[in-house]
């Protein structure tokens, strides 16, 4: 039992610093300031856009799973590989290449950061041991497993594991938001079983991503305090902790089944959405914003079919009450732009629906 322990925490590991290296180089390119939180989330926003702009096309065209996993993981070490040229040349250049330390004495941050990663590994701890599977996980982890085993992408039946000429019920979320082929991937490289893979790294990933979200959003409210900061991310983890109101509830989801799409998308996508929605408001001129947006909208598409049109109505919502607020209607337009991976999801998702009614 401890080998399996170590073995996904170990590829989860891999994975969350293959995440860091490729956001290096995403906020080299768009000059952003640099944090391990911040690049973290970018890597994992940029991964996310590659496999819905790149996996969606080559599910329509019923093509093989190893072709793929083949795919998603030659992106993977492409932009790894661009993150390791930026931070070299970085480094030879002598470039500032993070933030400075927030003022405050090191034994204190130390203390601080020590609870921070204190509650994230009691939360990941308590997360692979307190799971809930039901009838959506079945279906999710079906998909995987049979895309290793037949080769093929969504086109086996998951109830009744038929094979299937075209996508139908269910299995029509799954062609635009293909999420169920990123921990097939893990288990094809890796050699583990793909219940595995979603049951025990997934979590792992999700947390730490959430935690570095948490960090990030707190530093919109409290720019330069680590204290506050890190306070904040240790209030929401005990909110999350104690926060079992409803079977339904996010934090349930959250504690329970973080590794389905839907729960993906409201840990998250919705707090990324806030935030980012919260620098446009601040500064609705920074172009790099946008660019992130468009990266959350088109990363939370390939996660679930909640995400392509939660994303678009917490966008357009805010777009119009921001540019009411600012008398400043370009922004519809640069946020417009921003939901163009989620209008041709759903666009195509309704196509697909039709033309199977027909």
């Amino acid at each position: 039992m401890g080998a399996y322990w170590v073995q996904f925490i170990f590829v989860a590991s891999i994975i969350l610093l293959m995440n860091m290296i490729a956001g290096f180089g995403v906020c080299t390119v768009l000059k952003m300031n640099m944090t391990p939180a911040s690049c973290e989330l970018t890597g994992a926003a940029l991964i996310g856009t590659y496999c819905e702009f790149t996996i969606v096309p080559i599910v329509l065209l019923k093509a093989p799973f190893n072709v793929v996993a083949v795919i998603i993981m030659s992106g993977y070490l492409f932009f790894v590989g661009f993150g390791l040229v930026a931070f070299y040349r970085s480094y030879r250049n002598n470039i500032d290449i993070g933030m400075k330390p927030d003022r405050g004495s090191l034994i204190m941050g130390i203390l601080l950061y020590s609870m921070v990663i204190g509650i994230t590994v009691f939360v990941i701890y308590k997360s692979l041991t307190l799971q809930h599977v039901d009838e959506d996980d079945t279906r999710f982890v079906v998909n995987a497993m049979d895309m290793i085993e037949n080769n093929t992408v969504f086109l086996t039946n998951p109830a009744r594991g038929n094979e299937i000429l075209n996508w139908y019920g269910e299995l029509l979320k799954d062609v635009v938001s293909p999420y169920s082929v990123f921990p097939a991937t893990i288990a094809y490289f890796t050699g583990m079983k793909a219940v595995t893979a979603f049951h025990s790294v997934m979590p792992i990933i999700l947390l730490v991503i959430i935690s570095c979200l948490y960090y990030e959003l707190a530093e919109r409210f409290f720019r330069g305090r680590r204290d506050y900061k890190s306070l904040f991310v240790v209030f929401l983890w005990l909110v999350n902790i104690f926060g079992y109101y409803s079977v339904y509830g996010q934090e349930t989801f959250m504690m329970t089944r973080l590794w389905q799409g839907k729960s993906i998308v409201a840990a998250v996508g919705v707090p990324a959405m806030i935030m980012l929605l919260l620098d446009v408001y601040n500064d609705s001129t920074d172009m790099t914003t946008y660019k992130l947006l468009f990266m959350t909208n088109a990363s939370m598409c390939f996660f679930s079919g909640m995400g392509i049109i939660l994303m678009l109505i917490m966008t357009a919502c805010y777009g119009l009450v921001y540019a009411i607020d600012q008398k400043n209607y370009r922004i519809l337009l640069y946020l417009a732009v921003t939901c163009i991976p989620n209008v041709f999801c759903y666009i195509i998702h309704l196509g697909l629906r039709f033309w199977i009614l027909r």
